[in-house]
């Protein structure tokens, strides 16, 4: 039987406490800094969470800091939860530049999209405060107007994405392409209809890797390597993460 989406990553309650833990050990009286966020873009099949797991770990080392995975289950439940949320990200997200950004997404009228609205105003918010690697939901497109945010994609050869469904959801050839085939459709289209944007324009990224021929060790250290060196603050990296092997 497959493998459902809940039962293939972490317990969003769980990654969910962790970090309302991390913004509260933060102290009211620290200094504004302006910290990184990374969202990943990808074909479905292409692996981006064990890539944002290998990143958190690497980007912890580096930096002293803890960073949280916003996948779409952690992202909703943020948004669903509207009075938790926004007390915490209202001094650390800057909701009123942010809203700058996005006017739009805070309308009173309550319509069909208004939980798209919601779960995009709470991502600009998340992407605001740092130490934040968000998966997927059109992030980049997203948080395109915010300075502290770096866009990466992953794509591949159907040949590879059916394998990696395959494998990761235990099923046949037969249905993991099926799953390929709809599931692209399907990301491609809710993007398009709601941000009048396409995944697939590399305009949208810093970089774009493709998993047929680079593995999740060089490309969690090339978006390592990147971000640290083209972040203002060098002083928040403290660290030089060594190459693998060295």
């Amino acid at each position: 039987m497959p493998k459902s989406y809940s039962e293939l990553l972490p317990s969003v309650e769980r990654r969910l406490s962790a970090w309302i833990s991390l913004l509260d050990k933060r102290p009211s009286t620290e200094p504004q800094r302006t910290r990184p966020t990374i969202t990943i873009s990808r074909r479905f099949g292409c692996e981006a969470f064990p890539l944002c797991e290998r990143l958190k770990v690497l980007l912890d080392e580096a930096t002293g800091e803890s960073w949280n995975i916003f996948d779409k289950a952690l992202l909703e439940r943020v948004s669903q939860d509207e009075h938790l949320s926004m007390d915490l990200l209202e001094d650390l997200g800057g909701p009123s530049r942010a809203a700058d950004a996005i006017g739009s997404l805070f309308s009173r009228h309550v319509s069909h999209d208004e939980a798209f609205r919601r779960l995009a105003r709470h991502m600009v918010l998340i992407a605001r405060a740092g130490n934040a690697l968000i998966v997927g939901r059109g992030g980049a497109v997203i948080t395109a107007n915010l300075r502290n945010c770096y866009h990466f994609r992953l794509d591949a050869s159907v040949q590879f994405c059916v394998t990696a469904i395959m494998r990761r959801h235990e099923v046949s050839e037969k249905e993991a392409a099926a799953m390929l085939r709809d599931y692209d459709k399907m990301r491609e289209a809710f993007i398009e209809d709601r941000l009048h944007a396409s995944v697939r324009d590399l305009a949208h990224y810093h970089m774009v890797f493709n998993r047929d021929r680079s593995g999740i060790e060089e490309i969690a250290r090339s978006i390592l390597t990147f971000v640290a060196a083209s972040w203002e603050d060098r002083s928040y990296f403290k660290s030089v993460i060594p190459a693998a092997g060295a």
